[in-house]
């Protein structure tokens, strides 16, 4: 009974230990193990040794025990940026909302560890990137009156936003594209001017439709009359002596007309030919 107790005892205990062991092994192996997500690149850096030039594709990868990983997308990504301030040509001032989308070139990315440092790449939308886009809108939209970037104007103006700010970050790996520009938003000051000058310009658009309009009915009356002035003239040409005297047979009952006031019956005048 006791050998059986103590048999079990040592059982149990070598099931603590090799339990122990598996989750020592299983902690020093996630050590050396870095996932890299669906989409991004993985720098590998360490305090001591600098940046691997080498990076890591996504997956399960092996990595040094005091290495570090920083990832950067290769997929697109899409950053939205509220209230920026930029000037127009007409030195208004307006807040605009900017949306567009990036990513990173992967043969790129050591260029942009090496400029940043082991920063999450949230930190650079916010930074740096939010800084280029500012100095483009800055530069582009000052080449555009308040109106225009409120009109037919806007998708040009984001257009040459998008080529400045793309040119700008593009030397360092960053491909960006499909730029746009929320509606702008003025001072009151402003406002109040741009809304005057919408309603003269559908005052004048509307006097515009007006005038046409009002040549259109000037044109169809003209028209009119000179159709009925064409058919007059062609009755007119068309009716001659012997037709009215055709038709005048034509109606004619036989009995001669007869005067009151005298016996002798009217003769009408027939023309000898």
């Amino acid at each position: 009974m006791e050998k059986s107790k103590k048999g079990k005892n040592r059982r149990v205990l070598g099931g603590v230990i090799i339990g122990i062991a598996l989750l020592l092994a299983v902690g020093l192996t996630s050590l050396f193990i870095e996932k890299i997500p669906n989409g991004y690149v993985g720098v590998v850096y360490s305090p001591n040794g600098g940046v691997q030039e080498d990076t890591l594709g996504q997956g399960w990868h092996l990595v040094g025990l005091f290495d570090k990983v920083t990832v950067y997308p290769v997929r697109m990504q899409t950053v939205n940026y509220s209230n920026i301030q930029v000037a127009t040509s007409d030195g208004k001032s307006v807040t605009i909302d900017f949306a567009y989308n990036y990513s990173i070139q992967p043969d790129k990315v050591v260029n942009v560890f090496n400029k940043f440092g082991p920063v999450e790449i949230e930190e650079i939308e916010g930074s740096y990137l939010r800084t280029r886009l500012w100095d483009a809108g800055r530069k582009a939209i000052a080449k555009y009156s308040v109106i225009d970037t409120y009109g037919e104007k806007s998708s040009e103006a984001a257009g040459d936003v998008q080529k400045i700010f793309a040119e700008d970050v593009r030397k360092l790996g960053f491909n960006v594209n499909n730029l746009t520009l929320g509606v702008p938003k003025p001072d009151k000051s402003t406002q109040a001017a741009i809304d005057k000058r919408v309603e003269a310009a559908q005052e004048l658009e509307r006097k515009q439709i007006e005038l046409k309009i009002a040549k259109a009915e000037a044109a169809k009356k003209q028209i009119e009359a000179k159709g009925i002035a064409d058919y007059n003239d062609n009755i007119k040409k068309s009716i001659s002596k012997e037709v009215i005297q055709n038709k005048w047979i034509e109606k004619w009952d036989g009995k001669m007309p007869k005067a009151t006031g005298s016996n002798q019956l009217i003769q009408l005048p027939i023309d000898e030919k």
